[in-house]
């Protein structure tokens, strides 16, 4: 198995500071772990033994040994399809083949985002988003902000205290005076990283919120404020950076928070439907006519 599957699988028990270094292997792998055991150690903003405690952790006699496993998969995956899929990125792509070359760089991403978050930040994530005693705070920049809209919609209809922080700066500047240690601020924040998504989050991390962040591999400032951070790939095809990895690693984390909620936040759900339906909110829920009554209709969906 693959160090990075390993690492986020969750079959190995790593410690807060083991995470340090995997966070900082995982944004560049294998790269970073081919550098210096001092180089790595900077990396992750750590000592050299904690680097060697971290490869023993993972069952290796020394560092030496760890690289030598890291560039056995460097060989295999020079072989490997993905690497001639990447191979082919620097090419001009013809206007007519520009859409199958955009899905296929967005399955490359997508699995290259499988292995760059620990499960134990994974994990952690999810437990701090669906611990009822926090308030939850989403923000994000002016394309991630779509982002954070979306977990802010799912989430609010599976748990209580969810709100989007206000788009108009001083009204975000007056909100900092009710938060503080019951609080969780998820902000997203990718490169070229927003001066006022910063701003904010640093302030309510100074009043005392914990706070979650999803970025790129490079790491926006608030990296040093964020218990937990989510990084994904941003690069593509196309001169702008791509949120699909971004959007899948939402997706998970909802399906994770879904499940974690379920006994409690179906009759919440109930309680939202009957009060749509009551208002006709979607299609299916609007008053008909007889006739619409009697003809036959497909399934409906539930609006997210």
């Amino acid at each position: 198995m693959a160090i990075r599957d390993r690492l986020t699988d969750g079959s190995v028990q790593l410690t807060p500071s083991d995470l340090k270094v995997a966070r900082a292997l995982l944004a560049d792998y294998p790269a970073a772990g081919l550098n210096t055991v001092a180089q790595l150690a900077a990396l992750a903003g750590v000592s050299g033994p904690t680097v060697l405690r971290f490869v023993s952790r993972l069952g290796f006699d020394g560092f030496p040994d760890f690289q030598k496993a890291l560039l056995s998969e460097v060989q295999a995956r020079m072989n490997s399809p993905l690497a001639m899929i990447d191979a082919g990125k620097a090419a001009a792509v013809p206007q007519e083949q520009i859409y199958q070359e955009v899905i296929r760089s967005c399955v490359v991403m997508l699995e290259a985002t499988s292995g760059m978050v620990p499960a134990a930040d994974f994990e952690t994530a999810a437990r701090l988003v669906t611990d009822p005693t926090l308030r939850l705070h989403f923000i994000g920049g002016r394309f991630s902000g779509y982002l954070a809209g979306m977990l802010w919609q799912h989430l609010r209809q599976l748990r209580a205290d969810c709100q989007m922080v206000s788009d108009n700066w001083p009204d975000r500047v007056d909100s900092l005076i009710d938060i503080g240690r019951r609080d969780l601020i998820i902000a997203f924040d990718y490169r070229r990283y927003q001066v006022d998504t910063i701003q904010f989050v640093t302030a309510a991390s100074e009043r005392g919120a914990q706070v979650i962040l999803f970025t790129d591999p490079w790491a926006s400032p608030l990296a040093s404020k964020a218990k937990v951070v989510i990084a994904a790939p941003v690069e593509g095809p196309s001169p702008f950076d791509t949120m699909v990895p971004a959007l899948a690693q939402v997706e998970a984390l909802i399906a994770a928070i879904t499940m974690r909620l379920s006994a409690n936040s179906r009759a919440r759900i109930a309680e939202i439907e009957a009060l749509r339906s009551l208002s006709g909110i979607t299609e299916d829920q609007s008053a008909e006519t007889p006739q619409e009554s009697a003809a036959p209709r497909g399934p409906s969906r539930r609006v997210r």
